[in-house]
Formats: C-alpha cells, sequence, structure tokens
C-alpha cells in the first residue's frame, strides 16, 4: 500500500514537470500549431490542453487536422514514389524526316 502511494505521487509529480516544460515549448503559436508540436514530442493530451488552456477534445481535434494536412502535403508535393521516366534511346528515335515541325 505505502509503495503504491509512493508510485502515485511519483506519477503527479513527473505529471506536473512535464506540464512546465511543455509550456516552455513555443510560447507564441496558436492552439493549431503547438498543439501536434507538442504531440509530435511526446506530450499527452491531457497536459498539451492543460498547458494551451482548452479540452482534450480540442487538442485531438488539432492534431487530426494538422496530420490530415501533412498527408495532403506530402502527396500534393510529390510524396509517391514514381518509377524511372522511359526515355527513348537512339535506336528507338524517328528520323528526323519523320519529325514534324
Amino acid at each position: 500500500m505505502a509503495n503504491e502511494l509512493a508510485v502515485e505521487e511519483v506519477r503527479e509529480t513527473l505529471s506536473t514537470i512535464v506540464k512546465l516544460l511543455a509550456a516552455q515549448v513555443a510560447p507564441d503559436l496558436t492552439i493549431a500549431q503547438r498543439a501536434p508540436l507538442l504531440d509530435r514530442l511526446g506530450v499527452d493530451y491531457d497536459a498539451i490542453a492543460a498547458v494551451c488552456g482548452t479540452t482534450t477534445n480540442v487538442v485531438r481535434v488539432r492534431v487530426g487536422e494538422a496530420r490530415r494536412a501533412e498527408g495532403r502535403g506530402a502527396r500534393q508535393s510529390g510524396g509517391r514514389a514514381k518509377g524511372p521516366t522511359e526515355t527513348k534511346g537512339p535506336a528507338e528515335a524517328k528520323p528526323a524526316s519523320e519529325v514534324k515541325v
């Protein structure tokens, strides 16, 4: 029983330390920018919500939006691997007399 109380006290202390450290990360960013950053750093949603002064649901939505935006950005910027482009070698090139100008 005493062991369980000690473990709980350590967990609460660590939770407080995480919140204090998270509060120092990019305080000038908006919640939409800060929540995904803190999530990538491994901070849980409850701590992010406490630091940003919002609810866990808002944090969940902002992180989800950021993940979806990253996915769209990667696809738009050519994130899909394309195979090598085939070029016509000299044997496949059309003779100059067949090229339309």
